[in-house]
């Protein structure tokens, strides 16, 4: 459910100003109005912010992952983070922290530099190597007793230019130029006519001594920062500490005041004024508590019993949340998507090992004494739900001979089986559409419901004409979609579909003049329609269960097949057995990814769309203690 949320005003003296933030944040329930602060403390936390952050990245991952080893509980933000022995960081471990990202950073800035001297020394080297390894001191030597040697790059057009009567030699030669050395006297215009070949500062061999020292300059620093890795986490949590830091700071610097006073807005779960009302008793600030009005950003927290909270982690990925004014949909996405889950999915052996693995990391976490996480308890309903439709379905990693053996023939149920031909397919595009006109029929009822409850009364009755027409429309889908001969479309079905319309026409638009909205609706009778025509199709997309289902099915059949036609020589039973691993491990990913694609989607699209939920709800986010001592 939503909770109910109050808009608070604080208001508190501006000579206790940061005493009094720090008070409010470890009380930490008060969401506070966005306030923007200016200072030069916030600037230098900004700054280390972003040193921190980037040292991060200029570590090595590997290493990182393999220092990293201990998890984040799980936890209500209500309730704050979890004290652990080591969780909060000392303002002096904060500064060791920094001078360690400025460690890596300098570090990483002495390998780059490192890096483009060996870049500019590999493209030189490459630019002299047809000269040979040479000293480019000897010609400057040359050159001060008279001697005014130059190599000029001739090309094969021009190579008959080059004058005769001068001392030369050619140096190098390949398809289309030439290097040529000649002894030029003062004056002479032939640096005019060809292009100089200038002369390295260091000979190639100096070059290749110099390439080798810089690279072994960076490898001591790869290895520097491999010891500089083990501080990861140490940076992690300053940073944590920093961002909260920094979090205070702006609400400090940024707090309005009028005199003597400072005040400060936000908005506190109904269920938790009590504990805000305590402590402004305790240090002595006024509040002024009152309902929100409905135009302002008020935050949305949703709490659920456990059993409905499992639920969170797809909400979590997804990045969802319901508006305050909207619904809180997690139970019944928990129930559905289970459904849809199994359905997509479709294979009691694919179950099995979904749900045997969950029970490993269980057993494992409980020998730790560790909590089970969300997430954990999500897939064990997820692997059992799988279990149970596959079962009854009697598919095992889409084998037709599994499903003959008789304790598995036993529990297959034969109008929804998955080797049970034409009539079975059609039983479960049936069950399809069932299950998609009942939760879209949930939709509906819910939106009667609140409108009723909230004295919207005739807007209420139109959320019924959007029932009737669902219901009306269900049987025009098993019509055009199963079979028209064993589904014709009934007539009452044709008189709740236009009476449905008629009601959604005249009533959805009241707003107070009652004449008014029934104009308004008949105004909108084309995109009412549409909406109708909509929701006939929602119905049918409900069908993707059906169709991912049988192509998982299908799949798995295939991998079985060409194991099987590997033969039973031994090379042929290892090329079936990798066969089966490989091809049912994808076949598992891909049926994963479709529960994301297809079983969310009815969910937060087909049934949200039906509830007129836009999903545009802000976070709880509390003013609060983000780690504690």
């Amino acid at each position: 459910m939503i909770v109910t949320m109050k808009k608070v005003y604080l208001v508190a003296q501006e000579s206790k100003r940061t005493e009094t933030l720090k008070r409010l944040r470890d009380i930490g329930v008060l969401h506070l109005e966005e306030i923007q602060g200016q200072s030069d403390t916030l600037d230098d936390l900004q700054k280390k912010r972003s040193l921190l952050e980037r040292s991060q990245f200029m570590l090595p991952a590997d290493i990182a992952a393999e220092e990293s080893n201990d998890q984040a509980a799980d936890q209500d933000i209500d309730e704050g983070p979890k004290k652990t022995a080591d969780h909060y960081l000392s303002s002096k471990e904060v500064e060791e922290a920094i001078e360690i990202a400025k460690r890596v950073e300098q570090q990483q800035e002495q390998k780059s530099s490192h890096r483009e001297a060996i870049d500019k020394l590999v493209r030189e080297m490459e630019r002299v190597q047809p000269l040979g390894d040479f000293e480019p001191q000897d010609i400057s030597k040359l050159r001060e007793k008279g001697l005014n040697l130059h190599l000029f790059i001739v090309t094969k057009e021009k190579r008959s230019e080059f004058p005769d009567d001068i001392t030369k030699f050619e140096v190098y030669t390949e398809k289309s130029r030439s290097i040529m050395a000649a002894f030029v006297e003062d004056g002479s215009d032939l640096g005019e006519k060809f292009s100089e070949f200038e002369l390295p500062q260091l000979s190639y061999s100096q070059m290749e001594q110099e390439r080798a020292g810089h690279a072994k300059e960076i490898e001591q620093i790869d290895n520097e920062m491999i010891k500089l890795a083990k501080y990861r986490k140490l940076l992690e949590k300053a940073l944590v500490q920093i961002d909260q830091d920094i979090e205070f700071e702006q609400v400090r610097s940024g707090l309005s005041q009028e005199d003597e006073l400072i005040y400060l807005g936000g908005y506190v779960p109904e269920n938790r004024i009590d504990k805000l009302k305590k402590g402004a008793a305790t240090h002595g600030w006024a509040l002024l508590i009152q309902d929100p009005d409905p135009e302002e950003p008020i935050p949305t927290k949703v709490e659920n019993p456990k059993a409905v909270k499992i639920v969170k982690p797809v909400l979590d990925f997804l990045g969802t949340i319901p508006g305050y004014y909207e619904y809180d949909i997690s139970a019944y996405l928990l129930f559905f998507l289970t459904i849809f889950f199994a359905m997509i999915i479709g294979d009691a052996g694919y179950g099995t090992l979904l749900l045997g693995t969950t029970l490993y990391t269980v057993v494992k976490k409980k020998r730790a004494g560790e909590a089970l996480s969300e997430m954990q308890k999500l897939m064990l309903v997820f692997g059992g739900a799988t279990v149970i439709w596959g079962a009854l379905s009697g598919v095992w990693f889409g084998s037709v001979t599994i499903s003959q053996i008789p304790f598995f023939a036993w529990l297959t149920y034969e109008p929804i089986s998955g080797f049970g031909g034409e009539a079975s397919m059609q039983t479960i595009q049936h069950l399809c559409f069932v299950i998609g006109t009942i939760q879209l029929s949930i939709a509906h009822v819910w939106n009667f419901l609140y409108r009723w409850k909230r004295n919207n009364r005739l807007k209420a009755i139109a959320e019924l004409g959007w029932l009737s027409m669902v219901l009306g429309l269900y049987y025009v889908v098993l019509y055009l979609v199963l079979d028209p001969e064993q589904y014709p479309v009934p007539q009452f079905s044709l008189y709740m579909i236009f009476t449905g319309l008629a009601l959604v026409l005249l009533l959805s638009e009241q707003e107070g003049n009652f004449f008014k909205g029934i104009f308004k609706g008949l105004a909108n009778f084309m995109p009412k329609a549409l909406d109708s025509i909509s929701a006939f199709s929602d119905i049918i997309s409900y069908i993707r269960l059906f169709a991912v289902g049988l192509a998982t099915v299908e799949i798995a059949k295939s991998f079985n097949s060409m194991a099987a036609d590997m033969g039973n020589t031994v090379v042929g039973i290892i090329g079936g057995i990798i066969i089966l691993l490989i091809g049912h491990g994808l076949n598992m990913a891909m049926a994963a990814l479709s529960v994301v694609v297809h079983g969310v989607r009815l969910n937060l699209l087909e049934f949200s769309g039906h509830l007129g939920m836009e999903w545009t709800g802000i976070p709880y986010d509390p003013f609060r203690n983000r780690q504690e001592k």
